[in-house]
């Protein structure tokens, strides 16, 4: 018995906004300078994969294993005389422009000089909360870095192109003690005033959290508490930035007894939609998840722990396209959108020359994509408008996402996927039906892009090469073929009386990007 799905062709339930395309990585701004980055960008160039990029240690230093991972824009003589050195951001960011990729800039975090306490040797050390979560040491400088930082922007890529990036002030400030919590209010409001004053049309936002508690009381405070610049009630938001994991790093030895679900993102995406309408003034404000992925501690590898095989394997990809169908069906059932999905990975593994470490990266070694990767680009293939589908309700094993691109092409996006289903056994019939096609007879050409085990699947394509280690090992032109997308099928199918319909069968954990022309 087939599953079957009606998609009305003349029904549109909203625009495609490409909210998922958008990706970040600590190793971001080291990582745009160097040959991996370079790659990583030319991709996301070259399939339209990416809109928008984000990265921490934007005004601070940051090294890790001989990788400078920070800025440095800041420095004092031994007068207390103020430098910036802005050249190293620009450089980043001008990689970024040149590309049509948008920044996500972090306002973050204190440079050395400025922070209150530092501690090198502080585990926390590594999103900079030991060296900066007592604020600055001097308010005014700290405000006259953010301004000269902000026109230096303006001056240097316009001032249209950078009113289409977001700003925020900080990353993850969870771990702020609660008795610190209003000196990080004020570093909030500083920031607004400090980036608005310079142009009130930026667009300014965070608190970029994991915890809903902290959320709420950042909520609060910009709704109901003293603003400590102007001395009036609330300060400006204009987007809500929060972070989702499927599970923590830390549990992964657990496997398979927890897994990571699309469950859990959706329900914690319900809860901040209903703590905001209890703020009024932010029923409105974008929403960005602008950290996400199966499993957090990017820089765990599958050597420590097998069970990441799932951020080097199509579990990733599918897990993306049930997280962005079903973020869809949140907005159309609780007019509640996400305006971006942040996926946090880039292409460390291409820079350390080794196949499917297990990290989280969009890319591995010798530039080859990973399955999440090549989803990215099947799911550019979406078209414009977003069609209304009817069958089986959004969150089950098979779903499909359906598109417009003008009056002449359809694209169907269909997954088969369950995250708890560790059976690679077994297949679904489906059944496609294609209604208010405006022909009453006719025929469409169809062409399928598949993404199994056997098809476009680069880590299955690396496993049956014997799983070399790196890319002097292996046949990297083979790998590359496989992550490049071609057609796979096509077929004629008939339309009579103005409906079509596509049948098929869909194997478990696999995915298929449908274009249909008239």
């Amino acid at each position: 018995m087939s599953k079957t799905f009606t998609i009305n062709t003349a029904v549109t339930v909203g625009p495609n906004t490409r909210f998922w395309e958008a990706a970040g990585s600590d190793d971001l701004y080291w990582l745009t300078l160097e040959d991996a980055g370079q790659t990583m960008l030319n991709r996301m160039q070259r399939t339209g994969t990416c809109r928008y990029l984000r990265n921490h240690y934007t005004l601070s230093s940051r090294t890790v294993d001989g990788r400078q991972l920070g800025c440095e824009v800041y420095s004092e003589d031994e007068k207390g005389n103020v430098r910036y050195d802005f050249t190293k951001i620009n450089a980043v960011y001008q990689e970024f422009v040149r590309r049509g990729i948008k920044p996500i800039v972090e306002y973050d975090y204190l440079p050395d000089v400025l922070a209150r306490q530092l501690d090198r040797d502080a585990p926390e050390r590594e999103e900079g909360l030991s060296a900066s979560d007592k604020g600055p040491k001097d308010w005014g400088k700290w405000a006259d870095l953010l301004k000269a930082f902000t026109r230096n922007l303006i001056d240097t890529f316009g001032q249209e192109e950078v009113r289409t990036w977001y700003f925020e002030v900080w990353n993850e400030p969870d771990g702020w003690a609660v008795e610190d919590l209003p000196t990080f209010f004020k570093m909030y409001d500083v920031f607004v005033d400090a980036v608005t004053s310079v142009d009130d049309k930026l667009r300014v936002g965070g608190p970029a959290t994991f915890s809903m508690y902290f959320l709420r009381d950042f909520l609060h405070h910009v709704t109901r508490g003293t603003n400590h610049v102007t001395g009036k009630t609330g300060t400006r938001i204009d987007f809500v930035s929060h972070h989702i994991y499927g599970l923590s790093g830390g549990w992964v030895h657990e496997h398979p007894l927890v897994r990571p679900t699309v469950q859990r993102f959706v329900q914690e995406v319900l809860w901040i939609q209903r703590l905001l309408k209890k703020y009024p003034g932010l029923e409105h404000v974008e929403f960005h998840m602008n950290e996400w992925g199966v499993c957090s501690n990017y820089q765990r590898t599958v050597a420590q722990h097998p069970a990441l095989e799932y951020r080097n394997s199509e579990f990733s990809a599918l897990f993306l396209t049930k997280l962005v169908h079903l973020l869809y069906a949140v907005e159309d059932a609780f007019d509640f959108p996400t305006s971006v999905l942040l996926y946090w990975g880039f292409a460390f593994e291409t820079s350390t020359g080794e196949f499917f470490r297990g990290n989280r990266d969009l890319l591995t070694a010798g530039g080859v994509p990973k399955p999440i990767q090549t989803a990215h680009e099947l799911l550019a293939h979406l078209g414009e408008e977003r069609l209304l589908v009817e069958g089986p309700k959004p969150g089950s094993s098979l779903g499909v996402l359906a598109t417009r691109t003008g009056t002449g092409r359809l694209e169907l996006f269909v997954y088969h996927f369950n995250e708890l289903d560790d059976e690679p056994e077994g297949e679904e019939n489906v059944e496609l039906t294609l209604t208010g096609l405006g022909l009453e007879s006719g025929t469409m050409h169809v062409s399928a892009y598949i993404l199994d085990d056997e098809r476009h699947n680069t880590y299955r394509a690396w496993q049956r090469l014997g799983s070399p280690s790196t890319a002097e090992c292996a046949d990297l032109p083979a790998l590359l073929r496989v992550g490049e997308l071609s057609v796979d099928e096509t077929v004629d199918i008939p339309v009579q009386a103005g409906e079509a319909s596509l049948r098929f069968s869909m194997p478990r954990h696999s995915m298929r990007l449908y274009v249909i022309k008239k």
